[in-house]
């Protein structure tokens, strides 16, 4: 699908262009942000740095917190054999008889309720004893960017030629050339 030049299409050439850019720059800042904390890790094995700019101002603070220990992670692999031997150590109070639908009787029960709701034409009040039915609001849908693969490479060339111009991507409203 061919996007017209109308000012409609260019506003949306110009949005989807932008996208570009936002994803390069994020895959971009992803790869920095992980040499980053590579290098601060090599580095500091544990506590806090505070990183201030030329005037002293604080700009934050990077921190290794102290290992945690880890716990253990119990599994139970075979509920037969641990409850004989836990009725065994702490009684039958432990034990709790638990009734509910198989994972296939409630995909049938599911199938048989909303046959049942559709057959009465989806009305807002619908009368089965212990069953509710609902219908979520339809949402709209959200624009969404894929990037290329080579976002990054692009976005370079496309800045480098002057195509795309990161000031006035990430101008901010209210500064200076703003009607």
């Amino acid at each position: 699908m061919s996007i017209e030049n109308t000012t409609s299409g260019t506003d949306i050439n110009t949005a989807v262009r932008t996208l570009a850019l936002v994803a390069a720059a994020k895959k971009q800042l992803a790869e920095v942000e992980a040499r980053a904390k590579s290098t601060l890790a090599a580095q500091l094995r544990r506590g806090t740095v505070y990183a201030h700019n030329a005037a002293g101002v604080e700009l934050g603070y990077a921190t290794v917190p102290k290992a945690s220990k880890p716990k253990p992670h119990i599994v139970i692999t075979d509920e037969a054999q641990a409850f004989a031997w836990l009725t065994e150590l702490f009684g039958d109070g432990m034990v709790e008889t638990v009734v509910q639908l198989t994972e296939q009787g409630r995909k049938s029960f599911e199938a048989y309720v909303l046959e049942r709701y559709e057959a009465e034409g989806c009305p807002d009040y619908f009368d089965l004893p212990g069953v509710a039915v609902s219908t979520p609001p339809v949402r709209d849908p959200a624009p969404r960017f894929t990037p290329s693969r080579n976002i990054v490479d692009l976005v370079q060339e496309m800045t480098a030629s002057g195509e795309l111009s990161w000031t006035e991507v990430l101008a901010l409203e209210g500064g200076e050339g703003d009607d």
